[in-house]
């Protein structure tokens, strides 16, 4: 992180993240995405496991529900048997070509129905962010395939490190998070 972007965070001097995130993301946006990214948080969390934590009766009553543990890894192989045709000599030429792909592949990871119901609803946003990241035609078509991998990383499977490189910058993660994030999961009509 930049030092700009540590006197920043330093000078709001707030305990609300998404503020702090927001008023960096004007400062610069590559470290905004840092600051909310998961490896980041993991990092923190680690730390804050390890530190001599005040007596909790001393501590305000928690506000929010603190989120689910994420998912166990299930050992295996992943399955890379496209869920969808996708034609090879055809470009993928967009976003809608992989939205049905992109959800089986995000949804074969999930830990529970409201997950998966998370991840159909968050579709069209998944899939706009993938087709306008800048992916190789090679890399869109296993998006647009949706093979239900369960396991593993996606990253492991990209073409190019062109490729792997854009999966893997903050912006492009945050921007993923950002789609599952701001919906809204629905139920499907009861009969």
């Amino acid at each position: 992180m930049s030092e700009k972007a540590l006197a920043y965070i330093a000078k709001a001097d707030s305990d609300d993240i998404g503020t702090v995130i927001d008023g960096l993301n004007k400062v610069s946006e590559d470290d905004a995405a840092l600051l909310a990214s998961r490896s980041l948080r993991g990092d923190v969390d680690g730390c804050i496991d390890k530190a001599v934590l005040p007596d909790s009766s001393s501590l305000k009553a928690q506000s929010y529900a603190p989120p689910k543990a994420a998912a166990k890894p299930i050992p295996g192989k992943p399955n890379l048997k496209p869920a969808y045709p996708v034609r090879a000599d055809q470009p993928v030429n967009s976003s809608i070509e992989l939205t049905k792909g992109l959800v089986s592949m995000f949804s074969s990871y999930a830990r529970d129905e409201s997950q998966k119901k998370t991840y159909a609803a968050a579709g069209q946003c998944l899939s706009t962010v993938v087709q306008n990241a800048g992916f190789s035609q090679e890399a869109l078509h296993f998006f647009a395939g949706g093979a239900p991998l369960s396991t593993g990383s996606v990253v492991e499977h990209l073409p190019n490190d062109k490729d792997k490189a854009i999966w893997q910058s903050p912006r492009f993660i945050q921007e993923l998070v950002d789609c599952t994030t701001n919906t809204t999961p629905t139920t499907a009509p009861s009969s």
